[in-house]
């Protein structure tokens, strides 16, 4: 069962193409080195992520804190609200009352102006008559003019009677103006605290209004910002899966690579012994044929210096490379094809990478579109870090490749299903599962990315993928 990663693989090609096994141990170094290095740069990564979700859970619960404070002042708001309503309803009731009172006061003036024309009118026909009788009545004629004693006292009462009448008619008229003049200021008053109560009914009104605005208002906003904190929030998180999954393939690497230099320098420990056993074979085999020589010719001869052996063919090769072949179905895969990396899925480029204006925002890879049940395959060797299903990828692998000394991560999204697990290791031109229309998509497609670097949020190490593959 074979365990070498990808990387081993090139690696021990290109050591047997170069002759240089002898160095072999440095240029093994070298790789683990980058792979560590690769490790620990996600490692800070994937802190700062946390980090950053951390500062957002503060955030998040900051809003909860102003949200409870905003309920309680709202709760206060209604309370405001419902005395508001109340004295509302008092002063409508007022209101109300003092039309009903204006109206009687109405009344009341409507009558005192009848009684006071009627008096007035009955004062000018008392002076017209003073007229016809020639001028002012002289009381002191009437009485004098009385023929008895009776009559007198007659005369007396009757002049009495008239200057009584008169008397209290002018009193009346003068009671009734000082009553018309006391209920027409009282109307006029009661006008004015009715215009004042009106408005301040709709300075309440306005208050009210105001509050609930302000209230509404206030509300949108925390709303709008929870929501875009939980939204940032969601990607942090999904990054620090894609994070720590990758970290978890490089991990994988660097075991395998780890192994893979144990066994090389298993093998150069072997092949030592191998050529050290040879050796003294050699030389024993010279000196039992010198022995010979010598006891035949009864001669003594002397050592002669050992020529240096033929240094025999070495044992280690090129190792064949890995079957490009998928782990599922073939029909309607790509061929795998010469070169580091190889088109994913047979179909049309539906979009580029690049800007769209008609769509707005970026495009961070290509789309390849064909109906029916297509394949996708691996790009390229490597190990499965993620394969999982993203509310935007949709189904969704990706696959991170250690190819000679440098670091990729492909991504396959918006599939219709998967066929590989986080963690495996897959080859060239291997079933990654087929194109679907998962996630946000329109329409069935691969979305394909390339990054030069490890996967990350703002997509920074994104490239177009035809760059490196040809489709």
């Amino acid at each position: 069962m074979k365990r070498r990663s990808v990387l081993s693989l090139t690696l021990a090609i290109a050591l047997g193409f170069g002759g240089i096994f002898t160095h072999s141990g440095a240029a093994f170094a070298a790789t683990l080195s980058d792979l560590e290095n690769e490790q620990s740069n996600i490692l800070n990564k994937r802190s700062n992520v946390n980090q950053s979700i951390g500062e957002k859970d503060g955030q998040i619960s900051e809003i909860i804190d102003k949200q409870s404070l905003l309920e309680d002042e709202m709760k206060r708001l209604e309370l405001q609200i419902a005395n508001t309503d109340n004295k509302i309803s008092k002063k409508q009731k007022q209101i109300k009352d003092t039309k009903a009172e204006i109206e009687r006061l109405k009344a009341e003036i409507e009558e005192l102006k009848i009684r006071i024309e009627k008096r007035n009118e009955m004062l000018r026909e008392r002076a017209r008559n003073i007229q016809m009788n020639g001028g002012s009545v002289k009381y002191i004629d009437v009485l004098l003019g009385a023929e008895s004693f009776g009559d007198f006292v007659d005369r007396v009462s009757a002049v009495t009677t008239l200057v009584n009448a008169d008397k209290e008619i002018i009193e009346e008229q003068k009671a009734d103006k000082e009553k018309l003049e006391s209920n027409q200021a009282e109307v006029e008053k009661k006008l004015a605290s009715l215009n004042d109560m009106l408005k301040e009914l709709e300075g309440l009104k306005a208050d009210l209004k105001a509050q609930n605005a302000r209230k509404k208002q206030v509300m949108k906003e925390l709303s709008a910002q929870k929501k875009h904190i939980e939204s940032e929030k969601m990607a942090l998180e999904e990054e620090s899966e894609v994070l720590k999954a990758q970290e978890a393939a490089i991990s994988k690497a660097i075991i395998q690579e780890k192994e893979r230099i144990a066994e090389e320098e298993r093998k150069a420990r072997e092949e030592a012994a191998r050529l050290e056993r040879e050796e003294a074979a050699r030389k024993a085999a010279e000196e039992a044929e010198r022995a010979r020589a010598a006891k035949e010719n009864q001669v003594s001869i002397p050592p002669t210096p050992a020529s240096k052996p033929k240094q025999p063919e070495s044992s280690n090769s090129t190792p064949p490379a890995r079957s490009g072949g998928g782990g599922g179905s073939s029909v309607g895969a790509p061929p795998v094809t010469s070169g580091m990396f190889m088109r994913p899925a047979n179909g049309y480029i539906s979009s580029g990478f690049g800007p769209r204006p008609s769509l707005g925002g970026f495009h961070y890879g290509i789309d390849i579109a064909a109906s029916g049940t297509v394949p996708v395959v691996a790009a390229a060797g490597g190990v499965v870090s993620m394969s999982y299903f993203s509310p935007s990828y949709g189904n969704v692998v990706f696959v991170t490749h250690h190819l000679n000394g440098q670091t990729y991560t492909t991504v396959y999204a918006h599939l219709r299903s998967r066929s590989v697990s986080a963690g495996a290791s897959v080859s060239k031109g291997q079933l990654l599962g087929y194109m679907g229309n998962t996630g946000q998509s329109y329409g069935q497609h691969l979305h394909f990315e390339f990054h030069v670097g490890a996967w990350n949020g703002a997509k920074s190490n994104a490239v177009d993928p035809r760059r490196y593959v040809n489709f």
